[in-house]
């Protein structure tokens, strides 16, 4: 049952993301060559503000899920209410914080922004994004009774129809109109009607969720919630610092145009990683079912088995990123749109790098750590911050990636051996240090020879070169990957998962 619902949930998160890659692309094009650069920065900069006033929620969707994979296991549907009745006023209250605190930061825009690099009133345009964050926390409740029951391809679908109607609904604002706050409006409009959805889904398929007469959530588990939410608090704040202020030092060192071009590397990285993430993220309810029963041997295997497709994926990806990268947006936007091949680097290093925390990170949130680690995030978020500043004056954009990738280095060499590894499979830090370092000496030696391979093989034309680069990279890397693991148990087990599911459907 949980291989066959985090197939579910795979296969619609596929769904969701191919149809999202097509149309984030076309849309984005219209977008740049309708509004320009500037807007796009804007864009990335606002997002960037709203996910800071984000962090008011404290990681508390994760402590909840990890509560409520016991209470799902007992059948014990009194404190399932009980803690979804908790969440709906906790995110009732987030709103009220988002709110509140992001009509504060709006005297200090300013600081951030041109005002008059854009043509619209900026202050409309941030109440826009401020609303969009403050209503989507109103509903946003029940989609964890969802999550918990592994039924997150129904969520998956619900963004599948978002994705459609805005994207959509975005290019045919922008040729009749041009104006980009009814594309925020349209925004708006669309992301409530899509927690509605969900919100609906929910109560359709766990009709006790929409009793009335819900007991009070038992003291120690509202007191064990909170401690998690306490340590938790600290993973949400760091890891905003780490990933969500690198477009405010970008657009506050290096304007809104390096962000504006940033952001269209960012566009094909973070939706791949989307789509990655989606694949990885869809078995942590199934490990946090897993986790539940204890048992140490097979919650090893999983992760062995996790860690090794996370490694196939990333590789592969980074590798695709570094080669195929700057043919595709010559062919997107055009050649006034690259960054260079230093920069482009950085962004395929840092890709693997923070795709390879992804394994530790579900078993990390499916077990429930977040209090006793709760102190690393802070140093990876001083780090990050001093790093990307320092860091930015010398080597400009690259400085900033750089400053991820070494305050990462704090998760991967104290934290997660520590906290996660050690205490979850019971094995010495020399098995996890063994691992990670055996799979990078396989990245790099893969990187290399497709880089290698690559170069002495150009062609002039511009269609016909990118062809060949994503050739390369579909064909190199992974027949060198197939040489490399063909005889291991983790290729095995993945190869006959394949087969067995070639050979279900052809029946």
């Amino acid at each position: 049952m949980r291989i066959r619902n985090s197939l579910r949930n795979m296969i619609t998160a596929v769904m969701q993301i191919i149809v999202t890659i097509i149309l984030r692309f076309i849309a984005q094009s219209y977008f740049l060559h309708i509004l320009g650069l500037e807007y796009q920065g804007l864009n990335g900069l606002f997002s960037s503000i709203i996910g800071m006033l984000g962090i008011a929620e404290l990681g508390l969707g994760t402590a909840i899920l990890f509560n409520m994979y016991e209470y799902i296991a007992k059948g014990d549907l009194e404190t399932i209410k009980s803690l979804l009745r908790f969440y709906k006023r906790c995110y009732q209250a987030i709103a009220g914080f988002v709110l509140i605190f992001g009509l504060i930061l709006m005297p200090f825009l300013h600081f951030f922004v041109d005002m008059n690099s854009i043509s619209e009133n900026v202050y409309v345009i941030y109440l826009l994004f401020l609303a969009d964050s403050a209503f989507s926390y109103l509903l946003i409740y029940k989609q964890s009774i969802l999550i918990a029951h592994q039924k997150k391809h129904l969520i998956n679908l619900a963004d599948l129809a978002y994705t459609i109607t805005y994207n959509l609904g975005q290019i045919a604002l922008l040729i009749l109109t041009h104006n980009y706050i009814l594309i925020l409006l349209l925004v708006l409009f669309l992301r409530l009607a899509e927690n509605i959805m969900i919100s609906r889904a929910a109560d359709h398929r766990y009709p006790y969720i929409k009793d009335k007469n819900v007991q009070k959530l038992d003291k120690k588990i509202a007191q064990r919630l909170i401690r998690q939410m306490r340590g938790q608090a600290f993973h949400v704040i760091g890891g905003f610092v780490v990933f969500g202020t690198d477009n405010m030092i970008i657009s506050s060192f290096l304007g809104l145009t390096v962000m504006g071009l940033y952001s269209n590397y960012l566009l094909v990285t973070n939706t791949l990683n989307s789509f990655l993430l989606q694949v990885v993220g869809s078995v942590t309810p199934s490990v946090g079912d897993l986790l539940t029963e204890k048992n140490g041997k097979e919650n090893f295997k999983v992760h062995q088995h996790l860690t090794f497709i996370c490694f196939w994926l990333y590789s592969f990806s980074a590798i695709g990123i570094f080669i195929v990268m700057q043919p595709f947006i010559t062919l997107w936007l055009g050649k006034n749109y690259l960054l260079s091949t230093g920069v482009l680097l950085v962004i395929a290093i840092n890709f693997y790098v923070q795709g390879m925390r992804s394994p530790m990170t579900v078993f990390q949130q499916a077990a429930g750590i977040f209090y006793e680690n709760r102190f690393v995030p802070v140093a990876e978020a001083i780090t990050n911050l001093l790093a990307s500043i320092l860091l930015i004056k010398y080597l400009g954009l690259a400085g900033v990636l750089l400053g991820t990738i070494i305050c990462t280095m704090i998760l991967y060499g104290y934290s997660f051996p520590k906290y996660t590894f050690v205490p979850i499979f019971k094995k010495k830090v020399s098995v996890y240090v063994t691992e990670q370092i055996a799979y990078l000496l396989v990245f790099v030696v893969i990187f290399i020879s497709t880089i290698g391979i690559s170069h002495f093989m150009v062609v002039t034309n511009v269609w016909g070169n990118f062809l060949l680069k994503v050739g390369i990279c579909l064909v190199v890397p992974n027949v060198l990957l197939i040489l490399l693991f063909r005889k291991s148990r983790e290729y095995r087990y993945f190869k006959r998962l394949v087969q067995n599911l070639i050979l279900r459907n052809s029946n």
